[in-house]
């Protein structure tokens, strides 16, 4: 299997004043496709920046970060933007919906930053909610949800 994200040395520092904080020093990973990984650690010790890397939220400071197959260490933030539009999926620990759409418009959001049309947008975020059981929920607010749900 191939790499689908692979880090070389990566390391994150962060200019505070007069202070330097290494919040990544010298990670070096590698994840093949439909692997699963956790990282886990005790607060402080650089998982978040570490996800904001690999989620192209962030960029390290050095080393290289090699997202299927393509250098993303040193893009700018279009570029990333870019990235994340098409490459990069996330599950937040809180929901980050929008309170006053529905399910389904908080499910097709995304597209619009895709470019994909209303009628499309629409007709794939129903897909989406009917793969996952809620195609019943669909026009409910993230309030009218379960936790489960949302």
């Amino acid at each position: 299997m191939s790499e689908i994200i692979k880090t070389t040395e990566i390391a994150r520092k962060y200019v505070m004043g007069a202070e330097t904080i290494h919040a990544l020093k010298s990670i070096s990973i590698s994840i093949k496709k439909g692997e699963y990984v956790a990282f886990m650690g005790p607060s402080g010790s650089g998982k978040s920046t570490l996800m904001n890397i690999i989620g192209c939220l962030d960029t390290p400071s050095a080393g290289t970060y090699i997202l299927n197959d393509h250098d993303v260490s040193d893009l700018d933030e279009n570029e990333l933007a870019e990235i994340r539009n098409k490459e990069i999926g996330f599950v937040f620990q809180t929901f980050n919906l929008l309170p006053r759409s529905t399910a389904l418009e908080n499910v097709a959001l995304p597209l619009v930053y895709a470019g994909m049309g209303k009628f499309d947008r629409e007709e794939r975020a129903h897909e989406v909610l009917d793969g996952v059981g809620l195609s019943d929920r669909a026009l409910h607010k993230p309030n009218e949800l379960s936790g489960g749900q949302r």
